[in-house]
């Protein structure tokens, strides 16, 4: 099931994507994206040096600043550019949290990296975390499934009553 994620969702996922991808690349691509979508005055065209940097310089602002009186409507309006540039990944995870497909999905490629560093002979602390990581992602994904399995017992134990 998808959600609508509010914006404090949406900002801390901005700031790890921009962890991994610098905020220039961030905000470039949220840039692009809302003046492709007929734009507006929140952020400056990025077809200049000053206009990507003043573009980033307010994102970032934006984003972090979005609990603010002043950067909450900008944020606001922000928000369907962002999901739409986040890499399908993160936009997936914010949007459907606990979705048993998606986590088993992770969890196979958790799985595929961590079969990787052992035959490749990686160094064992970075082996030993890639099956932890793995791990932990089929154990999410067995959560996922337990609950909707427990959703499904309850639905037919209440329509026997009904």
């Amino acid at each position: 099931m998808k959600i609508s994620p509010t914006i404090n969702v949406v900002a801390s996922e901005l700031e790890a994507w921009a962890l991994e991808d610098g905020w220039k690349a961030v905000g470039m691509a949220i840039a692009d994206q809302y003046h492709a979508d007929g734009g507006g005055d929140i952020l400056p065209a990025v077809d200049t040096g000053d206009g990507l940097r003043n573009a980033v310089q307010r994102v970032k602002r934006i984003f972090r600043g979005f609990d603010g009186p002043r950067y909450a409507p900008q944020a606001e309006g922000l928000k369907a550019a962002a999901l739409a540039v986040l890499p399908t990944e993160r936009r997936a995870r914010i949007e459907s949290p606990g979705d048993p497909i998606l986590l088993a999905a992770l969890a196979a490629k958790e799985g595929i990296e961590a079969v990787n560093a052992v035959n490749l002979g990686a160094a064992p602390a970075s082996a030993l975390r890639e099956i932890n990581q793995a791990i932990a992602a089929f154990i999410a994904t067995r959560t996922a499934i337990e609950l909707v399995l427990h959703r499904e017992a309850r639905e037919i134990y209440r329509g026997n009553y009904a």
